[in-house]
């Protein structure tokens, strides 16, 4: 019975056909652009948000709202 290892031949790693920037530097630095614009986005989207909630907020407190008085003539 011949070992497994016999059997297989050495193949040479190859690169892949298609990239673009051979160097990895460069490729982490390509990538990491759309992550950083995506945190920054997503912050001030959460900020305005947060915003947006406050100010409705101070519409619909009670506080501020005038008071509906069904009969104007009729004395408070």
């Amino acid at each position: 019975m011949q070992p497994f290892r016999e059997n297989s031949t050495q193949e040479t790693v190859t690169n892949i056909p298609f990239t673009l920037v051979n160097n990895p530097q460069i490729t982490l630095a390509l990538a990491t652009l759309p992550f950083v614009g995506l945190l920054i986005v997503g912050r001030t989207a959460s900020y305005w948000l947060v915003q947006f909630g406050k100010a409705s907020e101070e519409i619909f407190r009670g506080i501020q709202l005038p008071v509906l008085d069904p009969d104007p003539h009729r004395p408070l």
